[in-house]
This record gives structure tokens, sequence and C-alpha cells, in this order.
């Protein structure tokens, strides 16, 4: 039963449509890392060109 359910959930990830990844606070498209060494040493950072959210957390959109 369980393999069964985990080769459904993997075949829906393989279905999903593109995904984009937008800021949470005003869910601009235009986020950015904010350094060439993001994610190296420590959790990525991004920066939104509209609202300047700085932060490691953004949402994913999937568009269908």
């Amino acid at each position: 039963m369980f393999i069964k359910n985990f080769f459904e959930v993997l075949s829906k990830i393989r279905r999903s449509g593109k995904e984009r990844l937008v800021c949470p606070r005003c869910r601009s498209s235009k986020v950015y890392p904010s350094s060439w060494m993001n994610g190296w040493l420590t959790p990525p950072q991004y920066v939104c060109e509209k609202c300047g959210y700085k932060g490691p957390i953004l949402m994913k959109l999937e568009e269908e």
C-alpha cells in the first residue's frame, strides 16, 4: 500500500505544471538572489525588486 501511494505521489510531481518563484509579501516575480555566494555557507537569501523584501523564504506558484 505504501509503495502504491509513493508512486502516485511521484507521478503527480512529474506531471505538475511550471512553477515560478514569487515574493511572499507582494507576489512579484522580480525576486533575485542577494549575493553570488548565496547559499554557500548560509541559507540562500532573496531580494524583491518591487517591495524590498529580503529573506530566505519564497513562494512557489504553479502555472497551468
